[in-house]
């Protein structure tokens, strides 16, 4: 065997052992008490990854990706549902029919993610759980 073709095995054994390490670690997160699938828009792009509801907040991981810290974290009692709604025909190519899509403000800032409509009722019991303001 050449030097080449062991640089080239040991690559594409790196590479798979780095691809298996992101599957566990999602699986391992989707089994852990209070996780979903959801993505989150950022522009026109949806990013898959898993929410977990944790401590009084929804924090959102990547699903691809080495990071152990959560993307992007929603605090319950600062979030306000501005609306829900279908994917439009654009996005139902990358996004399940079933899908919900929630439109919610959180310190100013508006955003989008998508989840389904069982965890969309969830959701909704949690931020009605959270104390008064």
């Amino acid at each position: 065997m050449h030097t080449f073709d062991v640089i080239v095995v040991c690559t594409a054994v790196v590479f798979l052992l780095a691809f298996a390490a992101i599957l566990a670690r999602q699986r391992y997160m989707l089994k852990s008490t209070g996780a979903l699938p959801m993505a989150l828009q950022r522009g026109q792009r949806w990013l898959y990854g898993i929410g977990r509801y944790q401590d009084g907040e929804l924090r959102f991981y990547r699903a691809l990706g080495w990071g152990t810290r959560p993307t992007r974290v929603l605090r319950r009692g600062r979030v306000e549902v501005v609306g829900r709604r279908a994917p439009v025909p654009a996005e139902s190519r990358s996004l399940p029919p079933t899908t919900v899509i929630v439109q919610c403000r959180t310190d100013g800032e508006t955003m989008s993610f998508a989840i389904g409509e069982s965890a969309f009722t969830g959701f909704l019991s949690w931020l009605e759980s959270s104390a008064p303001r």
